[in-house]
């Protein structure tokens, strides 16, 4: 028999043996895909979960919580010192004298606070865009029209302070920080409850 006649004849047998059992295919097929390089490696039982991201929140910047409040200050400070000259009431000059004294005194608090934390903190007090903003269209008003105005920002001011303050105090991580925001809140929430109550 020559060597071709042996090749087809092994071939053949191959063929026969295949034939004769139907789950031969599939079983190799299956293994191949088991061991594909582009097969899935989660295991049984697995899930997406595990994937999912767990971390806590996170806490505010010191830095940027020192320099809201600074800001913040600073802006009550400005606001109040125009209602001097251009508000016609006694007793919204009353108010904005008190928000003068009171967040000046807030800003020395605040200094020292940020100078014990390590590295220390220097607070920065520029204005943001929407201050500035604010702090022009007060400048252009007078009498009672400056009152209402001015009454609606100091609510507005206060509110944005308080909710700042509070949430440092929950997540800051710089303990002097911490402190300052918990002695300033009973502050704030005063000034928000007397801008509240004021008449334009």
């Amino acid at each position: 028999m020559n060597p071709r006649t042996c090749s087809l004849l092994a071939a053949s047998v191959l063929i026969l043996g295949a034939c004769s059992d139907p789950n031969a295919v599939q079983r190799a097929n299956s293994a191949d895909v088991g061991n594909s390089p582009t097969a899935p490696s989660m295991k049984a039982g697995d899930t997406l979960d595990g994937l999912q991201n767990t971390s806590s929140p996170v806490a505010p910047p010191a830095q940027d919580f020192a320099n809201k409040v600074a800001a913040s200050d600073e802006y009550e400070i400005q606001i109040s010192k125009l209602a001097l000259t251009n508000s016609q009431s006694a007793a919204i000059k009353d108010f904005a004298r008190r928000m003068i004294d009171d967040h000046t005194q807030s800003s020395a608090k605040l200094k020292k606070a940020a100078g014990s934390v390590a590295p220390a903190i220097i607070p920065d007090a520029t204005l943001a865009p929407d201050q500035l903003q604010s702090l022009d269209q007060l400048r252009a008003l007078k009498g009672a029209t400056f009152d209402q105005q001015y009454v609606i920002k100091q609510r507005d001011a206060h509110q944005q302070t308080l909710d700042a303050l509070k949430d440092y105090s929950a997540k800051g991580d710089q303990p002097p920080l911490n402190t300052f925001a918990n002695q300033v809140i009973p502050i704030v929430s005063g000034h928000l409850a007397m801008a509240k109550n004021l008449k334009p």
